[in-house]
């Protein structure tokens, strides 16, 4: 999929890079329900709105927000084939999945509520395959849950040479949202 945003992190037109790892965005982060229509998602760019848990920072993400607020029920697929990199738990991001697409770019998938069976670091991982479900887990120890609503952050991070470097992916959800998959949900 390829589309062109400029000024997402910068003053300056798409480059190569960039357009390699659009080209690899394929399907929108969580699946539709094939059996139950109310089961819906919802999101607004709040890229660099303020947080403060942990103390004051800005947003490095999108958050899709389920309409059932019940961890467990929606499955989060990859948008993108890639490594799975970074698997556990982060204070802030609760149970995370990160995958590093073949272009670099590192996807990551924040406050699930359980990983997909078998789940694990090194994984070669392919586009729409079931990585977890969406939860309220984080903002504080290991199995910390109802800190907020049952939603899934979504974080794109391109590397640069000092690291990698958080750009909005509001957009790029957006043009996902065309290639969303069906899959059947668990029963909440």
């Amino acid at each position: 999929m390829v589309f062109s945003l400029e000024n997402r992190f910068s003053n300056r037109k798409d480059t190569s890079e960039e357009i390699a790892f659009q080209e690899e965005l394929e399907y929108f982060p969580i699946p539709l329900s094939a059996s139950d229509s109310n089961l819906t998602t919802s999101f607004v760019d709040t890229w660099q709105g303020s947080r403060t848990y942990g103390g004051d920072r800005t947003h490095e993400g999108c958050d899709i927000i389920t309409s059932l607020d019940v961890p467990g029920v929606y499955p989060v697929v990859s948008i993108s084939d890639g490594i799975v990199e970074k698997l556990g738990w982060l204070e802030l991001g609760g149970y995370r999945v990160g995958i590093r697409t073949d272009s670099g770019l590192y996807l990551y998938y924040a406050h699930l509520e359980s990983y997909a069976p078998d789940l694990k670091e090194g994984d070669r991982i392919t586009a729409g395959e079931c990585i977890g479900f969406v939860g309220d887990t984080g903002y504080g120890e290991e199995g910390t849950t109802g800190q907020f609503v049952t939603h899934l952050h979504m974080g794109f991070y391109v590397p640069e040479t000092d690291g990698d470097v958080a750009i909005n992916p509001y957009p790029y959800l957006v043009e996902l949202q065309k290639t969303q998959l069906k899959y059947k949900y668990q029963e909440p």
